[in-house]
């Protein structure tokens, strides 16, 4: 903060100026109409004792001259007395309400250098109360940003660290003679591969989507049908794994305006986390149904559960229940972050419910076609 502006420039200054001058102009009016009101109210009286043969000649003058001399006198003394309380007064309040916006305007400094720690008092006027909750929130929101925004980044070092050092490995020992340069190190180079252009491509659908950049084809799709395609892809995968996945179709209208293959994208990203998380001979049940101007589409599965301190984490970037699985048994932890987008930008909304030992439920609701949200 500059400590060396002129205090004439300061809002102190200029509010303590504004209650001089209101002041002042406000006695300046009420000696003058007090003293053209002692005048004529001086005539009258002389005018009516003169009529009655009473004091009258230079008595009379003199008399009227010292009346109007001490009124004056008084006025002028109770003006000068009105402008200096006024003043003192006019510092005082206006210190009152400079001093906070002081203190705001240092910590606002300091946050533009930096310095995201800043929290001030809120109390004071409801103005300056508003003020500085506006900016106590603007700072937690910005230290948020701050932590999801390093955290970010040390997931992607450490997502990319895997496959990179695969792919370093493999090559050197190809170059050294250490490994065969034969079809089945190939393959190996070539999955690796494969992990990090998917990885790098989350990334930018989830970039784009958050940024509102990412195009979508809103069109009236029955989300039944597509729930039910969408369910039956899953079915061969999870029957080498002993995973039933059932698909309960509700009556009603589930034509939502939804873009199809982004919402495809979404309920396979549910289907294949309830899959990562169920044991073998369990259900994976999908649903859709009407409710409140939506089309509802649930996934629920039968698994571990999530614990309540953790439910309200599952959509953050590289989010995994069970920090201990890898990236190749747990994904890369963007699936559900990307789902969550995906659906908000499409007017939807997504939810996640569990239990402990009991399993968990991932909804997204979509408005239906023709419906106003």
């Amino acid at each position: 903060m500059q400590k060396n502006r002129s205090y004439w420039n300061s809002l102190s200054f200029r509010l303590s100026l504004a209650f001089l001058v209101v002041s002042a102009a406000g006695i300046a009016l009420a000696a003058i109409l007090a003293y053209r009101a002692g005048n004529s109210q001086l005539n009258t009286f002389i005018t009516h004792m003169g009529g009655m043969g009473g004091m009258m000649g230079q008595p009379v003058t003199q008399a009227r001259q010292d009346y109007l001399n001490g009124i004056s006198g008084y006025l002028w003394a109770g003006g000068a007395a009105g402008v200096v309380l006024s003043l003192v007064l006019g510092w005082v309040f206006s210190r009152q309400i400079a001093q906070p916006l002081d203190r705001i305007a240092e910590a606002a400094h300091k946050v533009a250098g930096g310095n995201l720690e800043q929290k001030i008092d809120t109390m004071g006027y409801r103005e300056i109360h508003d003020l500085g909750t506006s900016f106590n929130d603007m700072a937690a929101t910005l230290r948020q940003d701050r932590d999801l925004r390093r955290n970010m980044i040390a997931d992607i070092a450490h997502e990319l660290r895997t496959p990179i050092s695969v792919l370093q490995g493999n090559i050197e020992g190809i170059i050294d003679g250490v490994l065969p340069d034969k079809r089945e190190t190939l393959d190996i180079l070539h999955a690796e591969t494969l992990e990090l252009a998917r990885l790098v491509e989350d990334l930018r659908t989830l970039s784009l989507a958050e940024t509102g950049q990412l195009k979508f084809d809103l069109q009236p799709v029955d989300l039944g049908k597509l729930s039910q395609r969408v369910a039956e892809s899953f079915k061969a995968v999870g029957a080498a794994r002993g995973i039933d996945i059932d698909t309960v179709i509700h009556p009603g209208n589930l034509t939502a305006a939804a873009d199809a293959d982004r919402t495809a994208q979404v309920l396979r990203a549910l289907i294949d986390n309830a899959m990562k998380y169920s044991p073998a001979d369990r259900k994976i049940e999908v649903q859709v149904a009407a409710s409140n101007g939506n089309a509802v589409v649930s996934v629920t599965d039968l698994g571990q559960g999530i614990s309540p301190e953790n439910l309200p984490m599952v959509f953050e970037r590289f989010y995994r229940v069970d920090p201990s699985r890898s990236r190749s048994t747990g994904g890369s932890g963007l699936g559900l972050a990307i789902a969550k987008q995906l659906i908000e930008a499409q007017g939807g909304q997504i939810k996640a419910e569990s239990r402990v030992g009991e399993g968990s439920t991932f909804a997204f609701s979509l408005p239906l076609a023709g419906m106003d949200k």
